[in-house]
């Protein structure tokens, strides 16, 4: 027994101790040192095999090197979870030339007509800004930039092969060869890294404030489409309030005691809950098509306001999604250029033979399966409602349906990626499209089916409100914990396992001295980063891909020299060359001195999970939406639970964003893209539910008390019909777009055409009658020449083409070009 008891406490003590490391060696992540600036981090994914992870990162480098000799490489080891991670850097000029690849629209000249286009490399001094290297693109942009860069990297004529020791990767003519190094587990994450200084002001202004979001801010930080999601939740969080207090008012006022006995009394409560019941669905037909139409107005302003007003194009203008396999190279029959190409018919057969009837039947099974639920459920409460023992197995049927929907819901999500990736889509836009209509015909039916079967098929307004509400809340409660609570936890224990296995080897007070030196560190550079800030405080800037300090210094800098002399495009961009930092050795093998290992930010986001689209967040708030649009005249204090749930929802998903995932890569959008069409066609259901619960209403039955099946029918489609028309007539009343919008638009172009026909003038008078004369011309040496010989320089160079990445492929030649042709800033 003496043995056993010193056994139990030495096993105590020694969890004790490890305890204590443990929450010690976790400090190290959380006083992780600030990482150098790269635009971009490439994350090589763990491997036993030390031989193979240098071999795979020795290769990819190689691959960049051919493909994209400008970018800057820098190969660091992470401690954290033993790995190579690639570091890269565009110069001013590679991102020039990118941001045309990306069609990144940025502002002109006031003298050369304004506002705002895609950008040009040739035309570069038409834009303004364009000098300030550090302030013209936003970091977002110079990750984008590099981004397509590296997912446009493709396999040559005759394909590439990566041999490993314990396997071979081959990469057909035309596949894009990071993805494909990420779809076979070599590559594991593609990140852009935080701005901490930038993201620790934002969280204080969105996060833990209850002023309106800084929307602007979440623009430049997170991309458009991050912030078009915030923007429209903001706005749908707005709307609410109207069926909030008309619910709240109607709730108190008629109690909504429903009738679902003939037998039942008919008193004067019961009258005023019919005529709410009755009003309050009239009421959510015209807020929803007032709402719907609100936003679009709004929407537009956003992007007129961002620059993507403008931005949709036809999909032969955009570049294939690096996901996308083609069978063989064929040019593409706008821009000709290189790229890869799928039969049609290929798309028609996957989408008609495979995807569809799999779909289809998802859907029918998973309705099926709701219905045998609910007959179990009604024997159940047949059979044991009155048992006090087993009162229980009347809960059981509800329980697993509730499993079953979340078990399905994510069995279904990889189903339809898999489809999705099958049926090989060529752009984003398309592949994004395709996979909400996937989702969303799954989840309307796992979050409606069971109220449409109440509703129409039971008729049991009682059990419906029931239903509604405990839908309604569960759901709302469990998602934000699942959004937030969970990933956070979830995210901070698994750093602190990996610091703590990282310092497993160091004894009790080497780790305890390495911590304290450590914190120490970042505690006096804390220090050192506030204190000239002091003055300033409340200045930050997305303009600038370095540290805030540098950044100050270098924007002082490039003021004085600014007033001293002019900078032309050809002085930065030798800077940028005389800057230019040689590549560390390659590989940079595992250090040896691990016994004062120190954590970077960088090493920490890279083992972050992954946002890469606020799909999950659109989807949520499109069921939330469903639920008070179609039935919320049963519980009018539905739009009440969703109002206080966004309002929380907000903070919840800034949250998400700042602290639990990787930075995303935000897209350019003008819109809510497919969700608008989802938004309206769910508009449209919810005049037809509300008319059809209308019609089977006790006003209803109150007025019209011998009223036949095919007489309530009718009533119905004659509601129906006067409403579609009454939504029809206010679509057609409120435009889409604002007026000014409109004007500023038409002013612009304006301007553009006569800035052009001043510069058309302009050349007539500079072009001499002899070509000889033309020959002889002189050219300028640098981008910022005046505007007559920019343009006498591109007729001469007419047939010259934007560089791409598919152009550095073998298996396209370009035509010879005279000495004459070249590029002035090349």
């Amino acid at each position: 027994m003496a043995t056993l008891h010193n056994k139990v406490g030495a096993i105590i003590q020694d969890g004790i101790v490890e305890g204590q490391r443990f929450a010690l060696s976790s400090d190290l992540w959380r006083y992780a040192s600030t990482s150098t600036h790269c635009d971009l981090l490439i994350t090589m994914a763990f491997s036993n095999d030390d031989v193979e992870n240098k071999q795979s990162v020795m290769w990819l480098v190689q691959q960049m090197k051919e493909h994209e000799p400008n970018l800057r490489v820098e190969i660091r080891y992470h401690r954290l979870n033993s790995c190579y991670a690639i570091y890269l850097t565009a110069d001013y000029k590679s991102l020039l030339k990118g941001a045309e690849l990306c069609h990144i629209k940025k502002a002109i000249k006031s003298k050369f007509g304004g506002g705002m286009r895609d950008f040009s490399f040739e035309e570069a001094q038409f834009f303004a800004g364009v000098e300030g290297k550090n302030t013209f693109l936003s970091p977002m942009e110079r990750t984008l930039i590099v981004k397509q860069m590296v997912d446009m990297m493709r396999a040559g004529k005759g394909g590439l092969t990566l041999k490993l020791p314990r396997r071979t990767i081959s990469f057909t003519e035309g596949t894009a060869i990071v993805p494909r190094l990420q779809s076979t587990n070599v590559v594991q994450h593609v990140s852009a890294l935080h701005n901490t200084e930038f993201l620790k002001h934002l969280q204080q202004k969105w996060v833990t404030s209850i002023e309106a979001q800084p929307i602007d801010q979440i623009k430049d930080y997170f991309g458009t489409e991050i912030a078009m999601y915030f923007a429209w939740l903001g706005h749908l969080t707005t709307a609410l309030w109207f069926p909030s207090l008309l619910g709240i008012v109607m709730w108190f006022l008629g109690g909504f005691k429903y009738k679902n006995n003939p037998g039942d009394k008919q008193d004067l409560y019961q009258l005023i809950s019919d005529i709410c019941f009755v009003l309050f669905a009239f009421f959510n037909c015209i807020w929803s098509t007032i709402y719907l139409e609100w936003w679009k107005r709004v929407q537009a302003e956003l992007a007129f306001k961002w620059g993507t007003y403008d931005a949709t194009q036809d999909s032969y203008l955009q570049d294939p999604r690096p996901a996308f396999q083609g069978d063989y190279l064929a040019p593409n029959p706008v821009s000709g250029r290189m790229e890869p190409f799928y039969p049609a018919w290929k798309h028609i057969v996957v989408r008609y033979v495979i995807t569809y009837p799999i779909t289809f039947l998802c859907v029918v099974g998973m309705f099926v399966a709701m219905l045998a639920v609910f007959t179990v459920q009604d024997l159940a409460d047949f059979y044991f409602s009155d048992s006090f023992f087993f009162h229980w197995i009347c809960y059981l049927p509800m329980i697993v349906y509730a499993l079953m929907i979340v078990i399905s819901d994510k069995i279904y999500r990889r189903l339809a990626l898999i489809l999705n990736d099958w049926e090989n889509y060529r752009t984003d836009d398309e592949y994004e499209d395709f996979l909400i209509t996937k989702i969303v015909l799954f989840q309307f039916v796992t979050a409606f089916g069971s109220l449409f079967y109440i509703a129409f098929v039971l008729r049991d307004m009682k059990r419906l409100q029931e239903t509604l509400a405990t839908l309604l809340i569960t759901r709302q409660v469990t998602q934000n914990i699942m959004e937030t609570v969970v990933p956070f936890m979830i995210e901070k224990l698994k750093l602190s396992s990996l610091t703590y296995k990282m310092t497993r080897s160091m004894s009790d007070g080497s780790l305890r001295r390495h911590v304290e030196n450590v914190r120490n560190k970042r505690q006096s550079s804390v220090e050192q980063e506030e204190s000239p800030r002091t003055p300033r405080e409340g200045l930050f800037t997305l303009g600038s891909p370095v540290s805030p300090e540098g950044q100050e210094v270098r924007q002082r800098k490039g003021l004085e020299t600014e007033k001293e002399q002019p900078r032309t495009l050809s002085s930065i961009f030798r800077e940028d060359f005389s800057l230019k930092t040689e590549r560390l050795p390659l590989p940079e093998f595992k250090p040896s001195h691990d016994s004062n290992p120190e954590l970077t930010q960088a090493e920490l986001e890279s083992v972050m999970s992954v946002y890469a689209r606020p799909l999950d967040d659109f989807l949520e708030m499109f069921i939330q939406f469903g639920y008070v649009l179609l039935f919320s005249p049963a519980f009018p204090l539905a739009a009440v639970c969703a109002l206080i749930n966004n309002l929380i929802e907000i903070r919840v998903d800034a949250f998400k964003l700042c602290n639990t995932v990787q930075r995303p890569f935000g897209r350019r959008v003008k819109d809510i893209g497919a969700w608008q069409k989802a938004m309206e066609l769910l508009g449209i259901l919810g005049v037809m539910v509300n008319c059809v619960l209308i019609g089977q209403s006790g006003l209803v039955q109150r007025i019209w008390p011998e009223l036949s099946w095919g007489g309530q029918i009718l009533i119905i489609v004659v509601l129906e019909h006067v409403i579609l028309a009454i939504k029809m007539i206010i679509d057609i009343l409120v435009p889409d777009v604002p007026h000014w919008v409109r004007i500023e638009t038409a002013k612009q172009e304006h301007f553009r055409r006569e800035a052009f026909k001043r510069e058309s003038r302009l050349l007539s008078h500079t072009q001499t009658p002899s070509s000889e004369q033309q020959n002889n011309q002189p050219e300028p040496s640098t981008p910022d020449a005046g505007p007559r010989f920019n343009r006498l320089d591109q007729l001469n160079r007419s047939k010259r083409r934007s560089i791409t990445p598919m152009v550095r492929l073998s298996s396209f030649t370009r035509k010879p070009r005279k000495d004459s042709d070249d590029n002035c800033i090349d």
